[in-house]
């Protein structure tokens, strides 16, 4: 990965999870094209996303489940102190303000709260994001995170604690390694064009579709366009892959697969239909247009994709229950999922539909 960047060094600390790295892709874009040589530390379940990046030197891997406690972290900040002019950190946890502190570079970036008066929608305290008190502790730079834009300029807006200037709605960029496409691409084939790839999971049980309105959906597509239908997914989502494609005849699936698999695999298709979840910010770097359902989320929140990727977003507007909060309840609180359930099927094939038929003009 080591590119051969001199001068001015970055590291970007985001420990969450695969989607928020994904939306971190535009901060790293934008520091190397600014002449910066950027490290990205992530978790290990993440590690293989930024791998290949064209805008990264290193990715270092912090195993923070099995590596606990402070004395773990002393450890890990003594191993990169002196080696950073400056640490950017988009993750708001309060381990990750200790750790940029610990690691004394001379510029420490995090995010500053947002100030009122908020934006529209943003008045329950719920759907407010937090902040570790730590902040102005940790960091020497603080930048105002800002409510109601996409996440991943939310993130790069970071740079602007080193002066720079921050291009709208940029996207970041993600590698792909040349044997995980070619074996992508053997295993594809035969499929028919265009080829719809379709995630029917997530970690969050309640931003998940039902199985059924997602077969329902997919029959259309495959019906109408000829499409050749991939189900993917993690081995936890086994049991939803399989669920779609025992019942749609002409399906298949490839679940399972490694990041460089699953990059490979999205960066294959002509479009994504997914959850509010990490394939749909793994499109937008890899330049897929995509179709995303929201049941507890909204776009609003920022974790959409950017105005100017080809997408559509589909969600029920007319529930006085949605948004439940910022970051969803395992299983619905008021125990009927109607965000989800009430959502038709024919609505997500008429935005697939549609967005196929403005890609291929």
């Amino acid at each position: 990965m080591m590119n051969g960047r001199r001068g001015r060094r970055a590291l970007v600390i985001n420990t969450a999870f695969l989607g928020d790295v994904a939306l971190t892709t535009p901060l790293y874009r934008l520091l190397a094209e600014a002449g910066w040589a950027v490290d990205a530390l992530v978790v290990p379940r993440t590690a293989e996303l930024p791998a290949d990046s064209p805008d990264l030197e290193r990715v270092i891997v912090y195993d923070k489940s099995n590596d606990r406690g402070l004395g773990a972290l002393v450890r890990l900040a003594k191993s990169l102190r002196g080696s950073y002019d400056a640490v950017l950190t988009p993750h708001r946890s309060a381990r990750s303000a200790i750790l940029t502190h610990l690691i004394r570079a001379p510029l420490r970036v995090g995010y500053r709260p947002p100030r009122t008066p908020r934006p529209p929608g943003f008045s329950d305290p719920r759907l407010r994001p937090r902040f570790t008190p730590l902040g102005p502790l940790c960091f020497n730079r603080l930048v105002s995170y800002r409510l109601g834009i996409w996440e991943g300029r939310r993130t790069a807006e970071l740079a602007r604690g080193l002066n720079l200037e921050i291009p709208a709605e940029t996207p970041g960029r993600l590698g792909v390694a040349p044997a995980d496409a070619a074996w992508v691409a053997g295993e594809l084939e035969e499929s028919p064009r265009p080829r719809v790839v379709l995630f029917p999971g997530s970690v969050w049980d309640s931003k998940r579709y039902p199985v059924e309105s997602w077969t329902e959906a997919a029959w259309r597509i495959m019906e109408e366009r000829g499409a050749g239908v991939v189900v993917s997914g993690s081995p936890a989502e086994a049991r939803a892959v399989a669920g779609v494609v025992d019942a749609l005849p002409g399906a298949r699936s490839l679940w399972g697969l490694d990041l460089g698999g699953l990059k490979a695999l999205i960066a294959a298709a002509d479009l994504v239909l997914c959850n509010d979840s990490a394939p749909l910010h793994l499109a937008v770097c890899l330049g897929t247009p995509v179709v995303a359902v929201y049941g507890p989320t909204d776009p609003r929140f920022g974790f959409r994709a950017p105005t100017r990727h080809p997408h559509r977003h589909v969600f029920l507007d007319d529930l006085n229950c949605r948004p439940c909060r910022l970051r969803p309840p395992r299983t619905c609180p008021l125990g009927h999922h109607d965000c989800m359930k009430k959502l038709e099927p024919r609505v997500i094939s008429d935005a697939a539909l549609r967005l196929l038929d403005e890609v291929e003009r």
